[in-house]
């Protein structure tokens, strides 16, 4: 409306809508290779169905549900397609099998992917009280001996890896600094050096003036006014009261007139350098490792180990040992995880064979059901990653009309524009 206001074309609101509604077919070809997924009307209560042409990355149609009849009934009236990338849902498969029986149906990798960390999850939620046992057992051998197998001290604080990384920046840093001075002693200027090494003129210039690099540090709290109340909090530290807010408060009516985040920071730093945080029962601090949660577990259980701390490494390896299942479960996913990620469509079948009796027979099952459309999905290189594109503006759209366009107004705009 304020376009048409701008350009000098009154018209009603209702005019607007009523020609953008009337231009709801779309003048590609029929398509061939479609991406179906479904799209949210509303989470958790209603959905629709996106459809989406692969050659040539178009919306064709909106559906406005997913259910297998009114997909089917699509596809009957479109007889051009011959290849459908589709989600695991069922209702997706069933509907492309009634609708286009002799089109060959693609299961979507991102799909697989994470229909098996799901299968995986399962396991360790089954299996969680195990683990969690497992944790604080670890976390106890920490509290009393400061290590938990290969686990060192400096492996479980955070703050010892912070220092190692300021340390890698330092000798970065360095490195850096010496490439300033010997290229300076050539007798390149400092914008030149600066357009080599990407480096700020500023930094160059200060770089040169003091003939060493910054260290990028500050003193903490150098003068902060907190610390003539040192002695105080000191004992009230000691005393279990680790609150800072409260202690804040206590230091106000002693006549501390700071900011309660400035003196929380100071509690921070001061606390943890001039005492070790003993609890009240004597024994070392939590260390800053919790229980993973069952997503992360299952995480841990997939990635690499070679990229896991100590800890992690030590944890992984101790649940697998204590728990059989979630070993195998383990091993069934990171094996599915390669075979889908390097299309190896020989690895399926043997796969198959050893998960179908397994901790993850369930997910087993599931493939073999859709076992043809999984074979496509290590075979054909279609999927539905662009439809999730085409789902990210249709939603974009929707929002941009507060959620009260119809079917056939979103249907016209994602179509027609």
């Amino acid at each position: 409306m304020r376009l048409v206001t701008r350009l000098g074309m009154p018209v009603s609101a209702d005019t607007i809508l009523r020609i953008v509604r009337s231009q709801t077919e779309s003048d590609d070809e029929a398509p061939r290779i479609l991406g179906v997924d479904d799209w949210t009307w509303r989470r958790g209560q209603r959905y629709g169905t996106i459809l989406v042409d692969l050659e040539t990355n178009n919306v064709v149609d909106l559906l406005p549900d997913r259910e297998k009849d009114t997909l089917s009934e699509w596809l009957a009236g479109h007889p051009s397609v011959e290849i459908i990338a589709r989600d695991r849902a069922g209702a997706y498969a069933r509907g492309a099998r009634e609708g286009a029986p002799k089109a060959q149906q693609v299961a979507d990798r991102w799909h697989l992917l994470r229909n098996c960390s799901d299968a995986l999850q399962n396991v360790v939620e089954r299996r969680y009280r195990l683990i969690r046992d497992v944790a604080k057992t670890l976390t106890a051998q920490y509290c009393a001996h400061g290590h938990v197998g290969d686990v060192s001290a400096k492996d479980m604080h955070p703050e010892r890896r912070d220092g190692r990384r300021r340390n890698n920046q330092h000798r970065s840093r360095r490195v850096l600094f010496d490439e300033v001075s010997r290229l300076n002693s050539l007798g390149w200027s400092q914008l030149a050096i600066k357009r080599e090494l990407g480096v700020d003129l500023k930094t160059i210039r200060k770089w040169l003036k003091d003939k060493r690099p910054g260290t990028w540090e500050r003193k903490a709290f150098a003068e902060n006014p907190a610390d003539v109340h040192a002695d105080y909090v000191r004992r009230r530290w000691l005393q279990g009261c680790r609150n800072a807010t409260q202690l804040y408060r206590e230091v106000c009516e002693r006549g501390y007139s700071g900011r309660a985040k400035t003196f929380r920071q100071w509690v921070k730093v001061r606390m943890r350098d001039d005492i070790p945080a003993p609890s009240l029962s004597g024994k070392l601090s939590e260390p800053a490792w919790s229980v993973p949660s069952p997503r992360k577990t299952t995480r841990l259980l997939t990635v690499d180990s070679e990229t896991l701390p100590a800890n992690e490494k030590v944890f992984v390896a101790t649940i697998s040992s204590a728990s059989p299942d979630i070993s195998v479960a383990a091993d069934l996913s990171r094996r599915f995880q390669s075979l889908v990620c390097n299309r190896d469509i020989g690895a399926l079948q043997p796969w198959l064979d050893d998960a179908v009796t397994g901790p993850m027979s369930s997910f087993a099952r599931g493939i073999l059901r859709d076992i043809e459309a999984v074979r496509a999905a290590l075979t054909l290189p279609w999927s539905t990653g662009p439809v999730e594109g085409k789902i990210n503006r249709l939603k974009f759209i929707k929002r941009s009309m507060y959620g009260r366009a119809g079917i056939d107004l979103l249907r016209s705009r994602i179509i027609g524009t």
